[in-house]
């Protein structure tokens, strides 16, 4: 049976835990042993990792839970080269921050590059946050994500390899704590369905549908 939470939880909890347990049986604080309490169970509340059930169609499944903060026609020359649909998701430290496949294909590019590390609700933050970017191939067109890190959230896992086949939904990495993820897809073969202040969930809910 599948354990709906992320593993990389482990080695924060044993450390929460291990410390309530010297708070508990050393200091007899349980002032500060329901505090630490507190903050495991936040903790082991924000990896969680539920099932989702990716609906049927070929639409594009949002890459995360949040609110859509922005909807915009960029030029995108990084990977796709050509114009794209940018999608950008704020996710609060309430949020699951499991990231997913926008659509099936072929991991072809990733490319993390280092930054700072500010509200992931400021402008500038897209630009000079630290954040992560995952290129899918699916037949010929190409989808870009982008994770980007925020004041708090201070670590990117992908779980995914270039070479590597995905499925539409499926979990590509996860963004520790409030932070941001961006989706990028052609705007030839795309129209978007959601709009800006929308809550979305990953890998169950459209973003839009394919036009081509």
């Amino acid at each position: 049976m599948r354990i709906p939470i992320d593993a990389r939880v482990l080695p924060g909890a044993a450390i929460l835990l291990a410390l309530a347990a010297v708070s508990y049986l050393v200091f007899r604080s349980s002032w500060v042993t329901a505090g630490l309490l507190i903050i495991l169970a936040l903790h082991m509340a924000f990896f969680r990792d539920p099932q989702r059930r990716i609906p049927a169609g070929n639409g594009f499944v949002s890459p995360a839970d949040g609110e859509i903060v922005e909807i915009s026609t960029v030029s995108e020359d990084r990977y796709l080269k050509e114009k794209a649909v940018k999608i950008g998701i704020f996710l609060s430290v309430l949020n699951v921050h499991v990231n997913r496949a926008p659509a099936g294909g072929t991991v072809e590019y990733i490319q993390y590059e280092p930054g700072k590390f500010l509200n992931a609700l400021k402008k500038e933050s897209v630009n000079m946050n630290e954040s992560n970017w995952i290129g899918f191939r699916e037949a010929e067109d190409r989808i870009l994500v982008r994770q980007i890190a925020g004041t708090i959230a201070r670590r990117i896992h992908c779980d995914v390899k270039t070479g590597e086949s995905v499925g539409r939904g499926q979990k590509i990495g996860i963004i520790c704590y409030g932070s941001r993820t961006e989706c990028y897809i052609p705007e030839r073969i795309f129209k978007p369905t959601v709009c800006v202040g929308e809550k979305v969930k990953a890998g169950e809910n459209i973003l839009g549908e394919r036009i081509a």
